[in-house]
């Protein structure tokens, strides 16, 4: 018995010197070691606060509501007709308060202010409701949050939404188009976070740079309530930023509608050249080029899937139409003006053609010379004498129609009169086929490009 109190005694006097051993020899090591640190009021300020700090907890009470002011400043704008989508580029502003991140600035060497990562303190989870990154919800940059005495959390990170809109490309490329973005909370409804929009409404427009294809006409921002069927008792906020945006399209004008008056003009001025000129299908044959050359460039530009087709599609297709049936009247009027006739022009048509009609088409010179060679043949047949005129006039124009050795001149014969009441209503024809192209044109001017 007295043995084994012994030898707990020499345990507990080893054990005791050990331990002052340890006071004397270790503890001044490590506080020389705390010294070489250089700790500062920021590190013990962050130990402080982000110790325990759980990041995914909401920092209030359950039955306390957390208020969140948004704002958002629009940097860049772009739109991509091929996904009905809007991208915005900008900054985001997002104020709320954390209880749990508090500290009083005294016991702190005066320290007011801290910059933690966002990584590192609990967030709103404020999202796109209309994103098309469907595969990716992180619209937010990775920067830090600045933290204040009171509890306040200002975050400030450069965005990137891509969002859905419904584009109306009637007007295209001189189109104004009206996009919006929902943002609000994701998983808490307003009993727990009060979302609302920033008082300070120039800040959506300020940054917007201006060398882009679209212009910012106007912005309006609304916050709004809604409450659903599954529960009526939790309303959920979110916030609308509509966006009203026009196309810069100055180098459109030059690319698009300088081109557009030339093909009207090469397929008006075809009805002015001379009736029996083969140029007029070689024009005709150039305008459908370009013109097809155009909407195969609009079938690169302007989605398949778009509800309203671009009235300056329209207009092209209409121009090509226009076009496929002046070569087809080209045709005719070459054929009528060129071929020898042998029967002359109908009376009635030709009494209207040589009558004030003809005047105001511009036929007077077709109807004086027609006119000065029914004077010529009339002259001549006065000066025959013991001939009879019908058989005159009649061997004359048998031997004209039956003469097929030089076509090109038969319409400058003197005694042709029937070829050039022909040419004479081939030339009325182009006449007429200019005004009533020149209305459908103005027609399709004024509907697709006003």
């Amino acid at each position: 018995m007295c043995l084994f109190t012994s030898i707990n005694f020499y345990r507990a006097f080893i054990s005791y010197f050990f331990f002052v051993y340890l006071s004397y020899n270790i503890a001044p090591v490590y506080s020389a070691y705390q010294e070489l640190w250089n700790a500062t009021w920021v590190d013990k300020l962050k130990r402080d606060l982000l110790s325990k700090y759980d990041k995914f907890a909401r920092p209030a009470q359950h039955y306390n509501v957390t208020r969140v002011s948004f704002g958002m400043t629009i940097n860049h704008i772009s739109v991509d007709e091929f996904k009905s989508a809007i991208s915005v580029q900008g900054w985001i502003r997002m104020v709320w308060t954390d209880d749990k991140l508090k500290w009083n600035a005294s016991n702190y060497g005066g320290l007011q202010k801290l910059q933690v990562g966002n990584h590192e303190v609990w967030q709103p989870d404020i999202i796109l409701y209309n994103s098309i990154a469907v595969s990716s919800i992180e619209h937010y940059g990775d920067t830090h949050c600045h933290l204040f005495e009171d509890g306040t959390v200002f975050w400030v990170p450069p965005t990137h939404f891509l969002a859905l809109c419904d584009l109306d490309l009637r007007l295209w490329p001189f189109d104004t188009q009206t996009c919006q973005l929902k943002l609000g909370s994701w998983t808490y409804s307003g009993n727990q976070i009060d979302l609302r929009l920033n008082n300070n409404s120039l800040e959506d427009t300020v940054n917007l740079t201006d060398n882009t294809e679209w212009r910012l006409v106007e912005v309006t921002r609304l916050r709004n309530i809604t409450t659903y069927e599954c529960c009526k008792d939790e309303p959920y906020i979110y916030l609308v930023f509509t966006l009203t945006i026009k196309r810069n399209a100055p180098i459109y004008s030059s690319v698009f509608l300088a081109p557009a008056a030339a093909i009207v003009i090469m397929c008006l001025v075809n009805f002015w050249l001379p009736a029996q000129s083969k140029e007029k299908l070689l024009l005709c044959g150039i305008n459908v080029i370009v013109i097809s050359l155009f909407l195969i460039y609009f079938g690169y530009r302007i989605p398949a899937h778009s509800t309203n087709t671009p009235l300056l599609v329209s207009f092209y297709s209409g121009c090509l139409y226009q076009v496929t049936i002046s070569l087809v009247i080209s045709a005719i009027v070459i054929n009528l003006s060129r071929r020898p006739y042998c029967r002359p022009l109908p009376r009635h048509v030709k009494k209207i053609i040589v009558g004030w009609p003809g005047r105001y088409l511009g036929l007077s010179d077709l109807i004086q010379a027609i006119q000065s060679e029914y004077t010529a043949g009339e002259q001549e047949l006065r000066e025959s004498q013991g001939v009879d005129s019908s058989s005159v006039y009649a061997s004359n124009l048998i031997s004209t129609c039956t003469e097929n050795g030089d076509r090109e001149n038969i319409i400058s014969s003197p005694v042709n009169v029937t070829q050039l009441e022909w040419v004479l209503a081939a030339t009325a024809i182009d006449r007429l086929s200019f005004i009533f192209f020149s209305n459908i044109f103005i027609i399709m001017a004024i509907t697709c490009l006003s």
